[in-house]
């Protein structure tokens, strides 16, 4: 079987000051993203389509299962990392506005234990979703920290936290019938180009 992690694509900046999670939409760039991503997936011939809870991540799986015609199954174990964030500020945004900041960020974020406490219900949402999906093609749309903790696994690195995963990248991995699985791609972003 084909399992296709999709990060969502690129979402509005969020700033929450009474500290309620931040859950934006899409902005207008990764509404075009996801179109995209739709573009790209509908020539694979999916069986499933599934999403995280989170508005980002539903908004880009919409894209693609009205094109294909498949309705998008919710599965709330692969929320993001820091799904409980009052704030969301873009990746690349983030970056330009403070490089040495970013930077420092992500290196903490990297040996916190947050992405450790998602690895299980990660792995069992997808392991369930893969027992159930034998000889088929699955798209998974998600997050950054869900596909690390995922890869990372499948690869056997020590850190959950290798991978800059881009907005609306696809990540394929084949799994054999025994349960064998190897890493097709990381990070494909082609097809975002026009």
């Amino acid at each position: 079987m084909e399992l296709i992690l999709i990060r969502h694509a690129e979402p509005l900046e969020v700033h929450h000051s009474d500290g309620a999670p931040a859950d934006p939409g899409l902005s207008e760039l990764g509404r075009s993203q996801a179109k995209a991503v739709a573009g790209w997936l509908s020539r694979r011939s999916l069986d499933r389509v599934l999403s995280s809870p989170a508005r980002r991540a539903v908004e880009t799986a919409n894209a693609t299962a009205g094109l294909v015609g498949i309705e998008v199954a919710i599965d709330s174990r692969l929320r993001d990392a820091n799904e409980d964030a009052a704030n969301y500020v873009p990746l690349e945004a983030d970056r330009a506005r403070d490089r040495e900041d970013y930077l420092a960020r992500v290196a903490s974020y990297r040996e916190s234990p947050r992405l450790r406490s998602i690895t299980g219900r990660v792995n069992e949402a997808i392991g369930e979703c893969v027992s159930e999906a034998r000889g088929q093609r699955i798209a998974v749309f998600c997050h950054g920290s869900v596909i690390n903790v995922y890869a990372a696994g499948v690869l056997g690195l020590g850190s959950a936290a290798f991978l800059e995963a881009g907005y609306a990248s696809g990540h394929r991995f084949l799994i054999s019938s025994s349960g064998v699985r190897s890493v097709r791609s990381l990070n494909e972003t082609a097809y975002l180009v026009a």
